[in-house]
């Protein structure tokens, strides 16, 4: 179950979040690795939803736009392969809007999001 901003009824096709640290080695005279250090936090997250989904966020938005909208939580809760609840949530903000429609297609579209926080299994 994923609810956006407080719409339970989103039912996304797919949804990525996630971060990673950058890594460095730490090298002495000889310029061989003597240890490592990490770096700053980089997070990345994207949607994919139905363009009704959509179209009730443009409902809301300045002028239709959804980047301008401010940040809203995103709480994803689903079971492992050992059937534990697992709830992760996510602050984001959308970073732009897009339409793909084609005859054969299902109305619906990927959608990059900024991310503020990921929290996993919380």
């Amino acid at each position: 179950m994923v609810t956006v901003a407080g719409m339970v009824d989103v039912n996304p096709s797919s949804i990525e979040y996630g971060y990673s640290y950058t890594h460095e080695y730490q090298r002495g005279i000889n310029r061989s690795p003597r240890g490592w250090r990490m770096g700053q936090k980089e997070m990345e997250a994207k949607i994919t939803l139905p363009l009704d989904v959509i179209a009730e966020f443009e409902k809301v938005s300045p002028g239709g736009d959804i980047a301008q909208l401010r940040p809203f939580p995103i709480n994803i809760v689903f079971l492992n392969a050992e059937n534990e609840m697992i709830r992760d949530k996510v602050i984001a903000k959308f970073t732009g809007n897009k339409r793909s429609i084609s005859g054969d297609s299902e109305l619906e579209n990927e959608y990059e999001l900024f991310p503020i926080d990921i929290q996993l299994n919380i």
